[in-house]
Protein backbone atom coordinates (compact mmCIF):
# COMPACT_ATOMS: atom_id res chain seq x y z
CA UNK A 1 0.00 0.00 0.00
CA UNK A 2 1.58 3.43 -0.95
CA UNK A 3 2.04 5.99 1.70
CA UNK A 4 -0.15 8.60 1.68
CA UNK A 5 -0.83 11.62 3.93
CA UNK A 6 -1.98 10.96 7.62
CA UNK A 7 -5.89 11.48 8.93
CA UNK A 8 -4.84 13.26 12.09
CA UNK A 9 -8.59 12.33 13.06
CA UNK A 10 -8.24 8.51 12.97
CA UNK A 11 -5.14 8.62 15.26
CA UNK A 12 -7.61 10.11 17.90
CA UNK A 13 -10.52 7.95 16.95
CA UNK A 14 -8.45 4.97 17.12
CA UNK A 15 -7.84 6.26 21.04
CA UNK A 16 -11.56 6.86 21.60
CA UNK A 17 -13.15 3.83 20.24
CA UNK A 18 -10.96 1.41 22.37
CA UNK A 19 -11.38 3.59 25.51
CA UNK A 20 -15.51 3.30 24.46
CA UNK A 21 -14.84 -0.53 24.03
CA UNK A 22 -13.20 -1.18 27.72
CA UNK A 23 -15.71 0.95 29.46
CA UNK A 24 -18.70 -0.86 27.74
CA UNK A 25 -17.23 -3.97 29.26
CA UNK A 26 -16.87 -2.40 32.62
CA UNK A 27 -20.60 -1.15 32.72
CA UNK A 28 -21.48 -5.11 31.84
CA UNK A 29 -19.78 -6.18 35.56
CA UNK A 30 -21.07 -2.83 37.27
CA UNK A 31 -24.67 -3.10 36.35
CA UNK A 32 -24.75 -6.70 38.30
CA UNK A 33 -23.35 -5.59 41.25
CA UNK A 34 -25.41 -6.14 44.08
CA UNK A 35 -25.36 -2.26 45.70
CA UNK A 36 -25.99 -0.80 41.96
CA UNK A 37 -29.33 1.02 42.43
CA UNK A 38 -32.06 2.31 39.92
CA UNK A 39 -30.30 5.90 39.65
CA UNK A 40 -26.49 4.15 39.20
CA UNK A 41 -28.22 1.86 36.62
CA UNK A 42 -29.90 5.14 35.03
CA UNK A 43 -25.70 6.93 34.72
CA UNK A 44 -24.39 3.83 33.67
CA UNK A 45 -27.14 3.63 30.95
CA UNK A 46 -26.31 6.93 30.15
CA UNK A 47 -22.18 6.06 29.59
CA UNK A 48 -23.44 3.09 28.10
CA UNK A 49 -25.01 4.74 25.04
CA UNK A 50 -22.13 7.82 25.23
CA UNK A 51 -20.05 4.57 24.59
CA UNK A 52 -22.19 2.72 22.49
CA UNK A 53 -20.20 3.67 19.38
CA UNK A 54 -16.68 1.50 19.68
CA UNK A 55 -17.38 -1.13 17.49
CA UNK A 56 -18.96 0.44 14.76
CA UNK A 57 -16.35 3.46 14.72
CA UNK A 58 -13.23 0.68 14.38
CA UNK A 59 -15.27 -0.99 11.57
CA UNK A 60 -15.67 2.70 9.84
CA UNK A 61 -11.73 3.04 10.87
CA UNK A 62 -10.79 -0.38 9.11
CA UNK A 63 -12.95 0.78 5.90
CA UNK A 64 -11.82 4.41 5.83
CA UNK A 65 -7.94 3.07 5.86
CA UNK A 66 -7.96 0.68 3.52
CA UNK A 67 -9.64 2.47 0.93
CA UNK A 68 -7.84 5.35 1.64
CA UNK A 69 -4.16 3.45 1.32
CA UNK A 70 -5.10 0.49 -1.41
CA UNK A 71 -3.65 1.94 -4.87
CA UNK A 72 -5.10 1.15 -8.27
CA UNK A 73 -3.89 -2.43 -7.62
CA UNK A 74 -4.67 -4.94 -4.62
CA UNK A 75 -2.10 -7.33 -4.01
CA UNK A 76 -4.29 -9.94 -2.31
CA UNK A 77 -1.68 -11.89 -1.52
CA UNK A 78 0.41 -9.85 0.68
CA UNK A 79 -2.67 -7.97 2.10
CA UNK A 80 -4.20 -11.39 3.50
CA UNK A 81 0.02 -11.96 4.57
CA UNK A 82 -0.02 -8.89 6.48
CA UNK A 83 -3.78 -9.50 8.09
CA UNK A 84 -2.14 -12.87 9.27
CA UNK A 85 0.79 -11.63 10.70
CA UNK A 86 -1.01 -8.70 12.22
CA UNK A 87 -3.95 -9.58 13.20
CA UNK A 88 -4.93 -13.62 12.90
CA UNK A 89 -1.85 -15.01 14.81
CA UNK A 90 -2.30 -12.45 18.11
CA UNK A 91 -5.80 -13.50 17.97
CA UNK A 92 -5.07 -16.98 17.76
CA UNK A 93 -2.34 -16.99 20.33
CA UNK A 94 -5.00 -14.50 22.87
CA UNK A 95 -8.10 -17.42 21.97
CA UNK A 96 -5.51 -20.08 23.44
CA UNK A 97 -4.35 -17.91 26.84
CA UNK A 98 -8.36 -17.33 27.22
CA UNK A 99 -9.15 -21.23 26.74
CA UNK A 100 -5.94 -22.15 29.41
CA UNK A 101 -7.34 -19.74 31.96
CA UNK A 102 -10.60 -20.41 31.51
CA UNK A 103 -12.27 -22.90 34.21
CA UNK A 104 -11.86 -26.21 32.75
CA UNK A 105 -9.20 -24.69 30.08
CA UNK A 106 -7.06 -27.93 29.62
CA UNK A 107 -7.99 -29.76 31.86
CA UNK A 108 -9.25 -33.38 31.22
CA UNK A 109 -8.89 -31.95 27.80
CA UNK A 110 -8.63 -34.60 25.39
CA UNK A 111 -8.06 -35.73 21.45
CA UNK A 112 -12.24 -36.06 21.27
CA UNK A 113 -11.99 -32.16 22.29
CA UNK A 114 -9.90 -30.75 19.50
CA UNK A 115 -12.95 -30.04 16.83
CA UNK A 116 -14.76 -27.92 19.54
CA UNK A 117 -11.83 -25.89 20.30
CA UNK A 118 -11.31 -25.48 16.35
CA UNK A 119 -14.86 -24.33 16.03
CA UNK A 120 -13.93 -21.88 18.97
CA UNK A 121 -11.04 -20.42 17.47
CA UNK A 122 -13.39 -19.96 14.43
CA UNK A 123 -16.04 -19.01 15.79
CA UNK A 124 -14.36 -16.36 18.67
CA UNK A 125 -16.12 -18.27 20.83
CA UNK A 126 -12.57 -18.76 23.56
CA UNK A 127 -13.97 -15.23 24.94
CA UNK A 128 -16.45 -12.78 24.84
CA UNK A 129 -15.28 -9.96 23.14
CA UNK A 130 -13.42 -12.25 20.19
CA UNK A 131 -16.63 -12.19 17.73
CA UNK A 132 -15.53 -8.60 16.79
CA UNK A 133 -12.25 -10.21 15.60
CA UNK A 134 -14.29 -12.67 13.56
CA UNK A 135 -16.34 -10.09 11.87
CA UNK A 136 -12.96 -8.25 10.88
CA UNK A 137 -11.62 -11.22 9.56
CA UNK A 138 -14.61 -11.41 6.66
CA UNK A 139 -14.24 -8.00 6.00
CA UNK A 140 -10.23 -8.97 4.85
CA UNK A 141 -11.46 -11.84 3.47
CA UNK A 142 -14.18 -10.50 1.48
CA UNK A 143 -11.80 -6.97 0.57
CA UNK A 144 -11.40 -7.23 -3.11
CA UNK A 145 -15.08 -7.80 -4.03
CA UNK A 146 -15.72 -4.50 -1.52
CA UNK A 147 -12.72 -2.73 -3.45
CA UNK A 148 -14.25 -3.98 -6.87
CA UNK A 149 -17.82 -2.72 -6.43
CA UNK A 150 -17.78 0.40 -4.78
CA UNK A 151 -14.65 1.53 -6.92
CA UNK A 152 -16.97 0.77 -9.85
CA UNK A 153 -19.54 3.31 -8.13
CA UNK A 154 -16.85 5.96 -7.34
CA UNK A 155 -15.37 5.70 -10.87
CA UNK A 156 -18.40 5.51 -12.69
CA UNK A 157 -21.00 8.00 -11.34
CA UNK A 158 -20.37 11.69 -10.30
CA UNK A 159 -21.16 12.76 -6.17
CA UNK A 160 -24.31 12.47 -6.62
CA UNK A 161 -24.54 8.93 -7.94
CA UNK A 162 -22.49 8.26 -4.89
CA UNK A 163 -24.32 9.67 -2.85
CA UNK A 164 -27.41 7.64 -3.93
CA UNK A 165 -25.22 4.39 -3.79
CA UNK A 166 -24.82 4.98 -0.54
CA UNK A 167 -28.32 5.62 0.55
CA UNK A 168 -29.11 2.30 -1.41
CA UNK A 169 -26.80 0.86 0.70
CA UNK A 170 -28.03 2.40 4.31
CA UNK A 171 -31.50 1.27 3.30
CA UNK A 172 -30.49 -2.49 2.46
CA UNK A 173 -28.54 -2.39 6.03
CA UNK A 174 -31.94 -1.11 7.76
CA UNK A 175 -34.25 -4.01 6.05
CA UNK A 176 -31.43 -6.29 7.27
CA UNK A 177 -31.60 -5.29 10.58
CA UNK A 178 -35.39 -5.31 10.91
CA UNK A 179 -35.74 -8.64 9.26
CA UNK A 180 -33.00 -10.29 11.52
CA UNK A 181 -35.49 -12.29 13.30
CA UNK A 182 -37.17 -13.74 10.25
CA UNK A 183 -33.99 -13.68 8.16
CA UNK A 184 -32.67 -16.74 10.91
CA UNK A 185 -36.15 -18.43 10.88
CA UNK A 186 -35.90 -19.03 7.13
CA UNK A 187 -32.36 -19.79 7.40
CA UNK A 188 -33.24 -22.34 9.82
CA UNK A 189 -36.04 -24.02 7.68
CA UNK A 190 -32.62 -24.33 4.89
CA UNK A 191 -30.97 -25.66 7.36
CA UNK A 192 -28.01 -25.14 5.39
CA UNK A 193 -24.48 -26.42 7.05
CA UNK A 194 -22.45 -23.17 8.23
CA UNK A 195 -24.89 -21.14 6.15
CA UNK A 196 -27.63 -21.26 8.46
CA UNK A 197 -25.58 -20.99 11.51
CA UNK A 198 -23.80 -17.62 10.00
CA UNK A 199 -27.71 -16.31 10.25
CA UNK A 200 -28.31 -17.84 13.43
CA UNK A 201 -26.39 -18.97 15.83
CA UNK A 202 -22.92 -16.95 14.77
CA UNK A 203 -25.40 -13.62 13.44
CA UNK A 204 -23.88 -11.66 15.96
CA UNK A 205 -20.02 -11.63 14.04
CA UNK A 206 -21.88 -12.08 10.51
CA UNK A 207 -19.86 -8.99 8.38
CA UNK A 208 -23.59 -8.85 6.68
CA UNK A 209 -25.20 -7.07 9.62
CA UNK A 210 -22.42 -4.88 9.82
CA UNK A 211 -20.84 -4.18 6.17
CA UNK A 212 -23.10 -0.45 6.38
CA UNK A 213 -19.71 0.88 9.00
CA UNK A 214 -17.37 -0.54 6.50
CA UNK A 215 -18.89 1.16 3.18
CA UNK A 216 -19.26 4.63 5.10
CA UNK A 217 -15.74 4.18 6.08
CA UNK A 218 -14.54 2.91 2.79
CA UNK A 219 -16.88 6.25 1.13
CA UNK A 220 -14.67 8.79 3.84
CA UNK A 221 -11.49 6.84 2.25
CA UNK A 222 -12.01 7.36 -1.07
CA UNK A 223 -13.25 11.04 -1.18
CA UNK A 224 -11.56 12.86 2.28
CA UNK A 225 -11.95 15.76 1.32
CA UNK A 226 -15.63 15.52 0.54
CA UNK A 227 -16.22 13.52 3.54
CA UNK A 228 -15.12 16.47 6.00
CA UNK A 229 -17.08 18.63 4.01
CA UNK A 230 -20.05 16.43 4.78
CA UNK A 231 -18.97 16.22 8.44
CA UNK A 232 -19.49 19.92 8.88
CA UNK A 233 -22.45 20.47 6.55
CA UNK A 234 -24.42 17.73 8.00
CA UNK A 235 -23.42 18.29 11.85
CA UNK A 236 -27.05 20.06 13.10
CA UNK A 237 -28.56 16.45 11.56
CA UNK A 238 -26.50 14.03 13.17
CA UNK A 239 -25.82 16.03 16.28
CA UNK A 240 -30.02 15.75 16.65
CA UNK A 241 -30.14 12.13 15.66
CA UNK A 242 -27.37 11.73 18.56
CA UNK A 243 -29.10 13.43 20.84
CA UNK A 244 -32.80 12.45 20.50
CA UNK A 245 -32.27 8.74 19.96
CA UNK A 246 -29.48 8.45 22.21
CA UNK A 247 -32.52 10.21 24.97
CA UNK A 248 -34.54 7.60 23.53
CA UNK A 249 -32.31 4.83 24.33
CA UNK A 250 -32.00 6.10 27.48
CA UNK A 251 -35.65 5.69 28.15
CA UNK A 252 -36.28 2.74 26.76
CA UNK A 253 -33.63 0.90 29.36
CA UNK A 254 -35.02 2.45 32.32
CA UNK A 255 -38.21 0.66 31.27
CA UNK A 256 -36.10 -2.66 30.53
CA UNK A 257 -34.89 -2.10 34.29
CA UNK A 258 -38.37 -2.45 35.83
CA UNK A 259 -38.82 -6.14 35.99
CA UNK A 260 -42.03 -8.30 37.63
CA UNK A 261 -39.58 -9.17 40.45
CA UNK A 262 -38.19 -5.29 40.67
CA UNK A 263 -35.21 -3.53 39.11
CA UNK A 264 -32.58 -5.26 37.56
CA UNK A 265 -30.04 -3.79 35.67
CA UNK A 266 -29.79 -5.25 31.89
CA UNK A 267 -28.84 -3.85 28.41
CA UNK A 268 -30.80 -6.34 26.16
CA UNK A 269 -32.89 -3.28 24.37
CA UNK A 270 -29.44 -1.64 22.99
CA UNK A 271 -28.60 -4.57 20.68
CA UNK A 272 -26.21 -3.14 17.95
CA UNK A 273 -28.76 -4.85 15.04
CA UNK A 274 -31.81 -3.17 14.90
CA UNK A 275 -32.64 -0.46 12.32
CA UNK A 276 -33.08 2.60 15.20
CA UNK A 277 -29.72 1.43 16.83
CA UNK A 278 -27.95 1.33 13.33
CA UNK A 279 -29.26 5.20 12.20
CA UNK A 280 -27.83 6.11 15.88
CA UNK A 281 -24.54 4.84 15.65
CA UNK A 282 -23.84 6.35 12.10
CA UNK A 283 -24.37 9.95 14.02
CA UNK A 284 -22.35 8.73 16.66
CA UNK A 285 -19.57 7.96 14.05
CA UNK A 286 -20.33 11.21 12.71
CA UNK A 287 -20.34 12.74 16.24
CA UNK A 288 -16.99 11.28 17.13
CA UNK A 289 -15.12 12.34 13.50
CA UNK A 290 -16.21 16.02 14.40
CA UNK A 291 -14.93 15.98 17.81
CA UNK A 292 -11.64 14.47 16.90
CA UNK A 293 -11.26 16.71 14.05
CA UNK A 294 -11.68 19.75 16.71
CA UNK A 295 -9.32 18.23 19.53
CA UNK A 296 -5.93 20.31 19.20
CA UNK A 297 -4.56 20.04 22.17
CA UNK A 298 -1.18 18.48 21.85
CA UNK A 299 -1.25 15.99 25.54
CA UNK A 300 -4.79 15.00 24.29
CA UNK A 301 -3.99 13.91 20.92
CA UNK A 302 -0.92 12.49 21.26
CA UNK A 303 -2.05 10.27 24.42
CA UNK A 304 -5.32 9.27 21.78
CA UNK A 305 -2.79 8.54 19.17
CA UNK A 306 -0.66 6.26 21.44
CA UNK A 307 -3.79 4.45 23.07
CA UNK A 308 -4.72 4.18 19.02
CA UNK A 309 -1.24 2.57 18.39
CA UNK A 310 -1.52 -0.10 20.73
CA UNK A 311 -5.25 -0.43 20.63
CA UNK A 312 -5.56 -4.18 19.06
CA UNK A 313 -3.41 -5.62 21.37
CA UNK A 314 -5.48 -4.18 23.95
CA UNK A 315 -8.47 -4.85 22.60
CA UNK A 316 -6.99 -8.66 22.65
CA UNK A 317 -6.29 -8.43 25.89
CA UNK A 318 -8.20 -5.95 28.22
CA UNK A 319 -10.91 -9.11 29.28
CA UNK A 320 -7.73 -10.52 31.25
CA UNK A 321 -6.73 -6.69 32.37
CA UNK A 322 -10.24 -6.28 33.86
CA UNK A 323 -10.32 -9.27 35.72
CA UNK A 324 -7.15 -8.36 37.40
CA UNK A 325 -9.13 -4.23 37.63
CA UNK A 326 -11.43 -5.96 40.07
CA UNK A 327 -9.03 -7.22 42.57
CA UNK A 328 -8.81 -4.08 44.40
CA UNK A 329 -12.68 -3.09 43.51
CA UNK A 330 -13.33 -6.79 46.22
CA UNK A 331 -10.58 -5.71 48.40
CA UNK A 332 -10.98 -1.95 48.63
CA UNK A 333 -13.70 0.01 47.16
CA UNK A 334 -16.51 -2.55 48.35
CA UNK A 335 -15.40 -1.80 52.26
CA UNK A 336 -15.03 1.24 51.86
CA UNK A 337 -18.53 2.12 50.81
CA UNK A 338 -17.78 4.01 47.27
CA UNK A 339 -20.42 4.07 44.69
CA UNK A 340 -20.72 1.75 42.29
CA UNK A 341 -20.60 3.88 39.31
CA UNK A 342 -17.50 5.80 40.87
CA UNK A 343 -15.92 1.92 41.49
CA UNK A 344 -16.47 1.00 37.61
CA UNK A 345 -14.93 4.14 36.34
CA UNK A 346 -11.67 3.93 38.96
CA UNK A 347 -11.96 0.11 37.45
CA UNK A 348 -12.02 1.08 34.04
CA UNK A 349 -9.31 3.43 34.20
CA UNK A 350 -6.88 1.02 35.82
CA UNK A 351 -7.93 -1.89 32.88
CA UNK A 352 -7.53 0.44 29.76
CA UNK A 353 -3.92 1.48 31.47
CA UNK A 354 -2.96 -2.01 31.87
CA UNK A 355 -4.03 -2.99 28.51
CA UNK A 356 -2.23 -0.15 26.63
CA UNK A 357 1.36 -0.46 29.15
CA UNK A 358 1.44 -4.25 28.96
CA UNK A 359 0.71 -4.30 24.96
CA UNK A 360 3.55 -1.28 24.85
CA UNK A 361 5.76 -3.09 26.68
CA UNK A 362 5.36 -6.28 24.38
CA UNK A 363 5.01 -4.93 21.28
CA UNK A 364 8.98 -3.82 22.41
CA UNK A 365 10.23 -7.10 22.55
CA UNK A 366 11.35 -8.74 18.85
CA UNK A 367 8.83 -11.31 18.46
CA UNK A 368 6.02 -8.79 20.54
CA UNK A 369 4.28 -8.86 17.03
CA UNK A 370 2.85 -11.89 17.14
CA UNK A 371 1.15 -11.27 20.47
CA UNK A 372 0.11 -7.98 19.99
CA UNK A 373 0.39 -6.96 16.37
CA UNK A 374 1.84 -4.33 14.69
CA UNK A 375 2.27 -1.26 16.92
CA UNK A 376 3.22 2.11 14.88
CA UNK A 377 7.32 2.58 15.51
CA UNK A 378 6.37 5.80 16.94
CA UNK A 379 4.65 4.48 19.83
CA UNK A 380 6.99 1.76 20.27
CA UNK A 381 9.50 4.35 20.71
CA UNK A 382 7.63 6.54 22.75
Amino acid sequence: MPRKERITELESLRGIAFGAVVLQHSIAHYSLVPETRLEDGVLLAILLMLSKFAVPLFIFITGMVLFYNTGDKLHYGQFMRKRVNDVIVPYLIWSLIYFTLAPRGWTGFGWNDIPDLVLKLLTGKTTSHFWYIIMLIQFYLLFPLFLRAIRYVYNRYEAKGRLIALLISGVVYLVLADQLRNIAKFMERLNIPVLTDAFTTYADRNFLYFFIYFVLGAAAGLSVQHWNEWIHRLRWIYWTVFIVLGLRFTYLLMLEFQKPEGIKITFYTVSLIRPDMALFLIASIMVMYQLAGKLHNLWATRLLGWIGGVSYGGYLMHMLMLRYSYIPDELFYVAMGWNPVVRMIITWLLALTLSCVVTWLISRVIWGKWIVGAVPKSVRNK
